[in-house]
């Protein structure tokens, strides 16, 4: 009974203090470390760390000071960063539709890595409406009404 109140009450974890690193670079950081080097490398992962550790995966970089505190999670100006980020959407890792209306970062590979992490806490893998969701309720969502009113539906749905 104990232990059963003590699962009961303990909060669902939706960060992840670590993510696999894999030796062998796919397609994507071969070519960013091609043109920007170790630079281009280290926003890479620093990118995943900061993601990481956010809740649900996803970074809203909308506000001046959100951005600037990408920046300097990851190491890099504002052109370069710009740059890595736009190149990470051509190539379909980042949502690109997101990143250029919003400023948001949803990168649906990164959050497919931590699939056995959250299998071993019973949890559900956070999806990119989960994060917008989060989002639209914690500071007003800044998209257009029919995507506020889509996403609003998408919840309806999932609770039913």
């Amino acid at each position: 009974m104990i232990e059963e109140q003590k699962k009961s009450g303990r909060p669902r974890k939706y960060d992840a203090d670590y993510f696999p690193h894999y030796c062998n670079h796919n397609r994507t950081l071969e070519i960013i470390v091609h043109k920007y080097g170790n630079e281009g490398y280290g926003f890479y992962y620093r990118l995943q760390e900061l993601l990481g550790k956010t809740p649900r995966h996803g970074y809203d970089a909308s506000s001046e000071l959100k951005y600037e505190y990408l920046l300097s999670k990851t190491g890099v100006k504002h052109e370069k960063a710009d740059e890595i980020i736009t190149l990470l959407c051509e190539f379909g890792e980042l949502d690109g539709n997101l990143w250029k209306e919003s400023k948001v970062i949803w990168w649906y590979s990164f959050v497919e890595s931590l699939k056995e992490l959250y299998k071993r806490r019973k949890n559900q893998l956070p999806e990119k409406d989960d994060f917008m969701l989060v989002l639209l309720s914690e500071e007003g969502f800044r998209g257009t009404k029919e995507e506020e009113e889509e996403l609003r539906d998408t919840e309806i749905h999932k609770v039913k």
